[in-house]
């Protein structure tokens, strides 16, 4: 059998880095300044917003291609703290409540450290709904304290403190699949800095911008500033998409583990460009590039407010699907996030001055 890891050796230890960092919508700091340490060093120009996103621009001649990833994960923060010293909490982004129960948490304190905790929750009996089903409100973390002057002054966690998930990385090598938290969207973050290291010396037919944004989970808020901050001409969102390969899918799968590269048409959000769009599926076709099409009814990504930028933006949307996305844990294959990070990479090298024309013809 094919030894697969040495072929992806320096993609799993840059993954297990990022998705470990800690970065929920609104304290994305740590994420940020792991993308200035790989990036800002060969970058012709760093440019910054003043909700905390941040773009790399690398300089040539034709169209300004924009390659964004959202920085943030999904998490928690501080709502409010019992006198017995249980902590209530409100979602920062879309959790699905059927994951949390007994699950670790760190509370990010006032004095900038980790407090260990477990998510716990009501007897079922004393739920408000009588079916038993749980909601975030039945919930609360327990860090061991035993009131709520022990929260505050032995712990030092106050109301407004964020809460991340705690988890680890795991390699399954048998299957070249990995497993961690945040890959939404980490793996669109950790593309842009590939592509921004891959072009630095080498020659590419436009002026291209790798991004990380902030607050997408919570509304694409940093979408709309790091576009106006950039003006791109174009535009390749890079996401982590839900998979949809599960057993009682009767659908057609969109987004399917180990099938390639999802390339989004449409969401509530935005219509993907058609000329960009049928331009893609060309060159993944002529590059045999594995890709997925997907037309989705729920959700959105910070295209929606960067197609809408300016005077409007042509847009696609790229994605590795992830298995167990918005939990602790998701999962993806190192074979889908290979296709992805080959699509960007190929149509950075193709689009000029003449492309981008026929683009927006």
């Amino acid at each position: 059998m094919k030894n697969v890891k040495n072929e992806f050796q320096n993609d799993l230890s840059f993954l297990k880095e990022i998705t470990l960092l800690t970065g929920v919508s609104g304290n994305e700091k740590s994420v940020r300044q792991f993308m200035e340490r790989e990036l800002c060093h060969i970058a012709d120009h760093t440019m910054r917003d003043n909700l905390g996103s941040i773009a790399m621009e690398f300089k040539g001649k034709g169209p300004r291609v924009l390659l964004c990833g959202h920085m943030d994960e999904i998490g928690f923060m501080v709502h409010s703290i019992s006198q017995k010293g249980l902590i209530y909490f409100t979602n920062l982004g879309g959790w699905d409540p059927r994951t949390l129960m007994s699950s670790p948490v760190e509370i990010i304190n006032t004095e900038g450290n980790k407090v260990f905790g477990l998510i716990g929750s009501v007897p079922i009996h004393h739920l408000k709904d009588p079916s038993g089903k749980l909601s975030i409100d039945d919930m609360y973390i327990d860090i061991g304290a035993e009131n709520d002057k022990e929260v505050r002054e032995v712990f030092k966690i106050e109301k407004g403190n964020f809460i991340v998930p705690v988890t680890s990385f795991k390699y399954i090598e048998e299957k070249n699949v990995i497993v961690s938290k945040a890959f939404d969207d980490r793996v669109g973050v950790s593309i842009a800095i590939e592509a921004g290291k891959h072009f630095s010396n080498k020659k590419h037919p436009n002026t291209l911008v790798c991004a990380g944004t902030v607050q997408e989970e919570v509304g694409t808020r940093g979408a709309q500033t790091i576009a106006n901050l950039v003006k791109p001409d174009l535009a390749i969102v890079l996401e982590g998409a839900p998979g949809d390969d599960f057993p009682s899918n009767r659908e057609e799968n969109q987004a399917k583990m180990k099938a390639g590269v999802q390339l989004r048409l449409i969401d509530p959000t935005m219509i993907s460009s058609p000329t960009f769009t049928e331009y893609t599926k060309k060159i993944a076709n002529e590059m045999k590039i594995p890709i997925q099409i997907a037309v989705r009814k729920s959700g959105g990504t910070d295209a929606g407010k960067i197609h809408i930028s300016n005077l409007g933006v042509p847009t696609i949307v790229l994605a590795a699907p992830i298995r167990y996305a918005h939990s602790h844990n998701g999962m993806l294959s190192l074979y889908d996030y290979k296709a992805m990070k080959d699509l960007v990479f190929a149509l950075v090298e193709r689009i000029d001055s003449n492309i981008y024309k026929r683009l927006i013809d």
